[in-house]
């Protein structure tokens, strides 16, 4: 009965984490992956299903079975957070005063794109980059480091070409 009870715990765990990390595939176009991931998932998943569906007057199964599901949220995001699959947009605002941090990050061999606009406290410089996950957080650093100030956003872009993408 306990190892019937871990196996169902576990199995959850393991496909929701599936779950999560084929769900991040498929909106990143990812789809050959995405497909081979969820054959696996939701195998797993049966088979779970499977040992909780003809004993639901056991509440112990189902609050394990339930249990399991949401560890398995919690694995699947630390996972994919973990994996830094992808790239992220980065948009930075920062008063005009502070542009030679445009220069300093290129010289570092990130890549950005800036134009200049018009803020509610002056004059800004908006700077455009993409960058492996990966390296996201450091570049944000890097930034804060130098303005306390900016207004940093991250995006998750689905599709890009060209351009110029630091391989580190």
């Amino acid at each position: 009965m306990i190892l019937e009870l871990l196996f169902i715990f576990f199995a959850r765990i393991i496909d929701v984490s599936l779950g999560t990390i084929r769900m991040i595939l498929v909106i990143r176009g990812d789809r050959i992956p995405a497909a081979i991931i969820g054959f696996f998932e939701i195998l797993v998943y049966t088979i779970a299903l499977g040992m909780v569906v003809g004993a639901l007057d056991d509440p112990v199964k189902l609050i394990v079975f339930c249990s399991g599901f949401a560890l398995g949220i919690l694995a699947g995001s630390i996972i994919e957070e973990k994996l830094a699959m992808g790239y992220r947009g980065i948009q930075v605002i920062i008063n005009r005063d502070h542009s030679y941090i445009v220069d300093e990050l290129r010289e570092e061999g990130f890549p950005v794109t800036c134009w200049e606009a018009s803020g509610k406290m002056g004059p800004k410089i908006v700077m455009n980059i993409i960058a492996r996950r990966k390296m996201a957080d450091l570049i944000a650093r890097k930034i804060y480091e130098k303005d306390e100030a900016a207004f940093v956003i991250f995006m998750e872009p689905k599709q890009f070409s060209g351009g110029y993408i630091k391989k580190k």
